[in-house]
């Protein structure tokens, strides 16, 4: 079960984020997971909701958004989403694609309690 190692790497992301937010709360945070990452979805999700549980944010919900595979075909240029397990291009047939979108994760954004409500991307 490497989602528990995973959740742990990408709290420690959000915990040296929130250092930068002294005194405020964590409300929420968004995290992307991309369909051919090999990432359980719920794994990950039950890992990081106990991790908060543990931390001074223990209601800090965990929205978790699963990014579609894209590919993109060397030859041509065309990007497409792959049907099933149809790699070639589907323009001009090329087997020469690589995945430009949907293998990682990735914490997408926070939102930290402010006097108003604030978003804020850790990027």
């Amino acid at each position: 079960m490497h989602e528990v190692s995973l959740a742990r790497a990408l709290w420690r992301q959000v915990e040296a984020e929130m250092s930068r937010h002294a005194g405020r709360r964590l409300l929420a945070m968004d995290v992307a997971i991309g369909a051919f990452s090999g990432i359980e979805a719920e794994s990950l999700e039950f890992a990081l909701r106990l991790l908060a549980r543990e931390s001074d944010c223990p209601d800090a919900e965990v929205r978790i958004r699963t990014e579609p595979l894209t590919m993109v075909c060397t030859a041509c240029g065309r990007e497409f989403a792959p049907e099933g397990f149809q790699l070639a291009c589907p323009a001009c047939g090329s087997a020469e694609t690589d995945p430009i979108a949907g293998t990682d994760l990735r914490l997408e954004s926070l939102d930290v309690e402010t006097d108003n409500a604030e978003t804020h991307s850790p990027r």
